[in-house]
């Protein structure tokens, strides 16, 4: 499926949610069959996943291999290639989900293909779809995932206030987004590691080093503090704070490496200790 095409099923699908909120009417049975062949079509393993989406399994879609010590040749397929090869149907049944009336369902789709669509420039087009989602359906959970994918994109797109709103707002109220349920703390506690790890990008974009590597430093301190520690999340805030030290002068560094709640003597199995000395 080519970007064009993309592009075009996500106007239908904004077309379609758009009307929604216009008149409230009964769906047509056409509709409500449309989507459970759609949903009937779907493969074993995607159906499984979808699933999970809707019943808030986890707050991020998380890859096979993200929290695993061993990891097999199977666990080495990323998300993104299993949605790329599943795209025409996921975006079938997002527009199906629509017409039929299923917001939770076209919820957990939009919750899916997130990330897919972010690595293809296409998360604006797919935000919109879910702002109107949540206006026409305010009971509908709208994942954690969503709520940072657009503090990002404000991020990427130089709307630091927006995106530093976002962040604080989620900071603190311990992850808090509408009608989501967390299934643990260790969940509230990942929301709070990747809001803390994006608010420390948006003050690396302000040129503030000392303050975004503190933050960066945080989210790692909550990364190692899961059950089974987020090696994507690690990975991710080592590059950014190896960017960060490398810009600060030698007054931010110090200030950072003396910094009491930092602890680098307690924690010696952190690849970052060997960034910092």
């Amino acid at each position: 499926m080519d970007s064009q095409e993309v592009g075009a099923m996500l106007e239908e699908c904004h077309r379609a949610v758009s009307a929604a909120g216009l008149v409230v009417v009964e769906p047509t049975e056409e509709a409500k069959l449309n989507f459970q062949r759609y949903r009937e079509s779907l493969s074993v393993e995607l159906s499984m996943l979808l699933q999970e989406a809707v019943a808030m399994r986890w707050p991020f879609v998380p890859e096979k291999w993200q929290y695993k010590q061993s990891v097999t040749s199977q666990d080495k397929v990323n998300l993104k290639d299993f949605i790329s090869l599943h795209l025409p149907q996921l975006l079938g049944l997002l527009k199906a989900s629509i017409l039929a009336r299923e917001p939770q369902w076209a919820a957990g789709v939009v919750f899916l293909i997130d990330r897919f669509l972010y690595w293809t420039d296409e998360s604006s087009r797919l935000l919109k779809i879910t702002k109107l989602l949540h206006r026409h359906y305010p009971g509908t959970p709208i994942a954690p995932q969503l709520v940072i994918r657009q503090a990002r994109v404000y991020l990427n797109d130089g709307k630091l206030q927006k995106a530093e709103y976002i962040l604080s707002s989620l900071i603190n109220t311990s992850g808090a987004t509408g009608c989501w349920i967390y299934q643990s703390d260790s969940d509230r506690t990942l929301i709070q590691a990747v809001s803390v790890q994006v608010r420390g990008q948006v003050l690396q974009k302000l040129g503030l080093w000392l303050e975004a590597a503190e933050l960066i430093w945080t989210s790692l301190v909550g990364y190692y503090a899961l059950p089974q520690p987020d090696k994507k999340g690690i990975g991710t805030s080592l590059g950014i704070l190896a960017n960060i030290l490398v810009s600060m002068n030698d007054g931010d560094f110090h200030a950072f490496k003396t910094n009491p709640g930092i602890d680098l003597v307690s924690t010696q199995s952190y690849p970052m200790k060997s960034l910092v000395f």
